[in-house]
């Protein structure tokens, strides 16, 4: 993947610095990756599913969630501080029981 740099003038560097340290001073960095993160284990439970994994039960965050309809970062934004703590605490121990369940078989292609 090829990422592409553009070269900022020295106000417009210090502009971008600036920003970001805002973000961090208010919190708004570790609320904006929780739902980056929750959003991309909302999807990627869906797709699981997708692929051959509906006899693991899904993340509770998970239920409700129309795909067709609502992003997976709009789901996630819904969700209370709780459910969204939830899916985060959840997750890796519902990734870890899918893989085991997995390994015996592949997901469809």
């Amino acid at each position: 993947m090829a990422v592409e740099m553009m070269e900022l003038p020295p106000a417009g560097r210090r502009r971008v610095m600036m920003d970001a340290l805002g973000e961090i001073a208010r919190g708004e960095l570790i609320e904006r990756l929780r739902l980056d993160a929750a959003a991309r284990i909302l999807d990627t439970a869906r797709r699981a599913r997708a692929l051959g994994g509906q006899d693991m039960p899904p993340p509770e965050a998970l239920a409700g969630w129309d795909a067709e309809a609502v992003t997976a970062r709009e789901h996630a934004e819904s969700l209370s501080p709780v459910r969204l703590d939830g899916l985060l605490r959840e997750a890796p121990r519902w990734a870890a029981a899918l893989l085991r369940g997995t390994a015996a078989r592949p997901l469809a292609a």
